[in-house]
């Protein structure tokens, strides 16, 4: 499909919907005229219709703290990036906790079952947003010498610099940092795959960080990144002097890494093997010309930005073991220079009670090892990174509408880079309505979900054969709401999968969707006509339009 015909297809009913209800002055007519009705300012809905700029949230305004930006595969666990490009939260370790962070707030009155506080799925986390989540030491740092004389020297953080800019354009992120000292320009772009109509290259565990710097002096510049990450795998059941966590070089003709895992001292321990947090991480630098420290002292010293150690590292669990990677390149005047990292992980043991037939998580179809997805990212590393910043500059570059409804168009469908949904091995898609909160990919809200569809077609049609058509499917033709996890019928959920497989059909390039999964079809759309559907909380009309389809 050609990019402009895919765009077109994805955004066009969202556009006509924005536009259509545009009179000739520009102003919007939803229920009669809101300017009058909500004494809105003219100016400011007037601005609305412009096409602006992307969202850029700035250090000096004190609006990186909050950010969280998943930068993850889909489907593999959340990984966010914050505003100043560090990654934080790790929500990879399967824990299967309710919320981003599980925790209590107290309420000024009584809520549902009497709580006088707030729980996660009662909006603990937007109440005291979750912020600063860092179970892991994770970051950057660059040096940059002119002859002998060192002018910068600092880490990728907040603190460290005049001004920082986050540019959200999920699901790439562009983040500057401004020193206002050096005619030097560094821009990061962060990123984990992502590329409409391939949910497989879209489901990687990893996150690139491309680092540009720019030299705008009349002289050369010695520049030399360095990333480290601290070894956390087995995170909470590595806890005994039993365990002790390794680090080994990765030296490969394309790129240079730091393989990081935990082990046992008793090697015949298989159940250690099943725990949920146990795998592997790798941090990598894509390219030739790089070194590796598996045993890295974090400083900001020379000797930080000098070390490289390729011996094998081990402490015991309780001890902590870094591993770093670098870069070192001279960037001439004029000139600039990319620097290509990726962190990937390995956490493929999920599970729950009512899914275990499923398998474990996807990616463990395609990997072995977080050392294998890195290989896998930096052998395509031209195809994915290009696809991926395709989407984004077609997305919101090529685009006539406002940046702001674009923004907020496609935001929502970073939500399946985060525990809210998982995919596993038996290519089963999975989702909660939050994150650990009410279970079985709900269809009575899941329904209103339009982005999927678009972006990533087969797997909703996969949803709609295997569990709407297929293991919520019952006799009488009511589709169980929840999968497995609650039988009953919700008419308004039922509605919305019989405009599902209708969708899914259009978004197909035959009629042989459509012909397979009829029969069930036909037999859900006879139990919704034989519901009294006023009861259930359904107006006739919305019925007549699900069956008109």
């Amino acid at each position: 499909m050609q990019r402009r015909t895919f765009i077109q297809n994805t955004s066009l009913a969202s556009a006509g919907l924005f536009l259509s209800n545009l009179n000739t002055e520009g102003h919007a007519f939803f229920f009669g005229n809101p300017i009058l009705e909500k004494k809105l300012d003219p100016n400011w809905v007037k601005s609305l219709y412009q096409r602006g700029t992307p969202t850029t949230y700035l250090k000096t305004r004190n609006e990186l703290q909050y950010i969280g930006m998943p930068v993850g595969g889909i489907m593999c666990g959340t990984v966010y990036l914050g505003g100043d490009g560090r990654l934080w939260l790790w929500d990879i370790f399967n824990k299967n906790q309710s919320g981003v962070v599980y925790k209590n707030v107290p309420w000024h009155e009584k809520i549902q079952f009497n709580f006088d506080y707030l729980r996660p799925f009662d909006g603990a986390n937007y109440v005291v947003p979750v912020k600063d989540v860092r179970p892991l030491d994770q970051g950057f740092a660059v040096r940059i010498a002119i002859e002998n004389q060192v002018i910068i020297k600092k880490r990728f953080h907040a603190d460290d610099w005049d001004e920082i800019s986050f540019e959200a354009t999920y699901p790439v992120a562009t983040i500057k940092y401004i020193d206002r000292a050096h005619a030097i320009s560094i821009t990061l772009k962060a990123y984990s795959p992502f590329i409409p109509l391939n949910e497989n290259d879209s489901a990687l565990p990893i996150t690139i960080l491309s680092y540009t710097v720019e030299n705008n002096l009349q002289k050369a510049i010695n520049v030399t990144i360095t990333g480290w990450l601290e070894n956390k795998a087995a995170i909470s059941s590595a806890d005994g002097t039993e365990y002790y966590r390794v680090n080994e070089a990765v030296d490969k003709e394309k790129f240079q890494g730091v393989a990081m895992r935990a082990a046992s001292h008793n090697w015949a321990d298989e159940t250690f093997w099943h725990e949920p947090d146990f795998g592997n991480f790798c941090l990598a630098a894509l390219g030739p010309n790089a070194s590796v420290n598996t045993a890295a002292t974090v400083s900001l010293d020379d000797n930080f930005f000098a070390q490289e150690n390729k011996t094998v590292s081990k402490k015991e669990f309780n001890e902590k073991l870094t591993g770093s990677v670098k870069f070192e390149s001279v960037v001439g005047p004029g000139t600039k220079a990319d620097f290509n990292f990726a962190i990937s992980w390995y956490f493929p043991n999920l599970t729950f009670d009512k899914l275990k037939n499923e398998g474990a998580r996807h990616y463990k179809k395609r990997f072995k090892s977080a050392v294998e997805v890195v290989r896998y990212v930096n052998d395509n590393f031209e195809s994915l990174s290009k696809q991926t910043l395709l989407w984004a500059n077609t997305w919101y570059g090529e685009s006539t509408l406002p940046h702001w409804f674009l923004e907020r168009t496609f935001l929502n469908i970073s939500t399946l880079a985060t525990t809210t949904c998982h995919w596993f091995e038996s290519g089963r898609f999975y989702a909660w309505e939050g994150i650990g909160s009410c279970p079985g990919t709900c269809n009575h809200v899941w329904q209103y979900a339009q982005a999927v569809a678009r972006i990533f077609p087969a797997l909703e049609r996969d949803t709609r054969e295997r569990v709407d058509l297929g293991i919520a499917f019952h006799k009488d033709g009511h589709i169980g709401f929840r999968g497995e996890y609650d039988t009953q019928p919700a008419v308004d959920g039922q509605a919305g999968r019989i405009l599902g497989v209708y969708r899914e059909h259009l978004m197909s390039t035959d009629d042989q969707f459509l012909k397979k999964n009829w029969a069930n079809t036909k037999k859900a759309i006879e139990f919704l006509m034989s519901q009294d559907t006023n009861a259930d909380g359904m107006t006739d009309t919305t019925l007549e339009n699900t069956l008109d389809a």
